[in-house]
């Protein structure tokens, strides 16, 4: 598959590794043009704000990824996925997001994390801009296919883990395991977030990853 991938940090440069180690045709599209990514992949300088260029690196695409930051200097993660969503439409293209675990329930038929007492108010500003641009992809025209992955609650560089090859998923919560954590390293994220390319079983809604 030929995927454009937005965004090589944390989670993109996983995404990224995991792609082209799978032998996908990748293009890593960043601002600032990084160049420690595997020798196969194509680094692009681009901004996701910029409609000709958006048009130019997405032509022909299979799949684009968005493994972008929930808020930045040149707009919000909405804002994004609202430029992705017409780049997807344009291209045919299936539209994959990197999504934020406060804005689904702990556990089923709860409230959102977010909205629990003890989530912490300064995360406020990132919750927003999730469930935004969630909000955005459930408004997306049909014909797009599109889907918003969701990390454990207790992901981030601060708990990078180790590769383990499996995981689980969950449609109505985050998932926890015994002791009732959400825990899940970033190179099983991207293992599953490259499964779900390969083999679609996602279609225009989100899914939740953890062990």
């Amino acid at each position: 598959m030929k995927i454009v991938v937005f965004g090589t940090g944390y989670v993109g440069g996983a995404l990224v590794s995991e792609l082209a180690g799978r032998g996908h045709e990748v293009t890593a599209v960043s601002r600032s043009g990084k160049t420690d990514l595997p020798a196969q992949v194509a680094a692009v300088t681009g901004s996701v704000h910029d409609p000709a260029f958006l048009s130019s690196v997405t032509a022909g695409a299979d799949a684009i990824v968005a493994a972008l930051p929930a808020l930045s200097p040149e707009g919000s993660l909405g804002a994004a996925v609202t430029a992705l969503l017409r780049a997807a439409q344009e291209s045919e293209a299936r539209l994959g997001v990197v999504g934020g675990a406060a804005i689904i329930p702990t556990v089923s038929g709860g409230p959102r994390q977010a909205d629990t007492p003890d989530f912490p108010a300064r995360f406020a500003p990132v919750v927003d801009a999730h469930q935004q641009a969630l909000d955005i992809l459930n408004s997306a025209p049909e014909n797009v296919d599109w889907f918003y992955l969701i990390p454990a609650g207790e992901f981030g560089a601060y708990n990078p883990g180790t590769r383990t090859g499996s995981y689980r998923t969950s449609s109505t919560a985050q998932v926890t395991n015994e002791e009732g954590r959400s825990l899940l390293g970033v190179a099983d994220y991207a293992i599953a977030f490259a499964d779900e390319l390969e083999n679609p079983r996602t279609h225009r809604t989100w899914l939740a990853i953890g062990y």
